[in-house]
């Protein structure tokens, strides 16, 4: 008898409880607040490795997952993906939650991304567009937009350097790579400033950045990336 009457009040208990849980909410009690937004620029995804190569395909993925969230059928050419590191602002690798791997939690500069999608309606890469079309420059003398072609950018680590560098100036705005070739990348970018003043201001003796000696063909600056 004992037990039984345990069962039943066992049984009892679990009722009751599931009664509590399906109970509709009383008309006087408050909403629970909505949860917050996440960031429609961020994105965390599983990442194989900590060297260049594995870095940058997860960045890649995590900017396709960007590019769906924030332009949902936007669909990134693999010229665009493969220069993805320069839509980065800032990166962090953590273990992945189920406690096997890693995982890359990758925020992108809101500014770059907006532009690449405004430049691109229909989802094309921007990649290995025509510097001269690039350009909406009155002249490069003055204030404007323009772009920048920096040589010597010969692996990822000094691709992100360029662009910290660039997009810290408060003389400089949406700094967005538009294409690459061999070891030198091609920038779009505005200024508040005369181009040649802002740029002679990075070219510090102790800094990365010195005037190429070859100007680059249709760029209206040229510099070369000093390790």
């Amino acid at each position: 008898m004992l037990r039984i009457f345990l069962s039943l009040l066992l049984a009892l208990g679990v009722i009751a409880l599931a009664s509590a849980q399906t109970a509709p909410q009383s008309a006087g009690s408050a909403p629970e607040p909505a949860a917050a937004p996440a960031n429609p620029y961020s994105a965390t995804v599983p990442v194989a490795g900590t060297s260049d190569a594995q870095r940058d395909a997860a960045i890649a993925a995590a900017l396709t997952q960007v590019l769906q969230q924030v332009s949902p059928g936007f669909a990134a050419s693999p010229d665009v993906l493969a220069q993805a590191s320069g839509y980065v602002r800032n990166f962090r690798y953590s273990r992945a939650a189920s406690g096997n791997g890693l995982q890359l939690q990758v925020d992108f500069d809101p500014g770059a991304v907006s532009r690449l999608i405004a430049a691109n309606p229909g989802g094309a890469a921007v990649a290995g567009a025509s510097p001269a079309t690039g350009s909406t420059a009155t002249t490069p003398a003055q204030g404007g937009s323009g772009t920048l072609w920096v040589d010597g950018i010969d692996n990822s680590h000094a691709f992100a350097s360029l662009l910290s560098m660039l997009r810290g100036d408060n003389a400089l705005h949406d700094v967005v790579p538009v294409s690459a070739e061999g070891d030198g990348v091609l920038l779009q970018l505005d200024f508040d400033q005369p181009l040649a003043t802002v740029l002679a201001a990075l070219e510090t003796p102790a800094g990365h950045l010195a005037q190429d000696p070859q100007p680059h063909p249709g760029a209206d600056a040229s510099l070369r990336w000093v390790p």
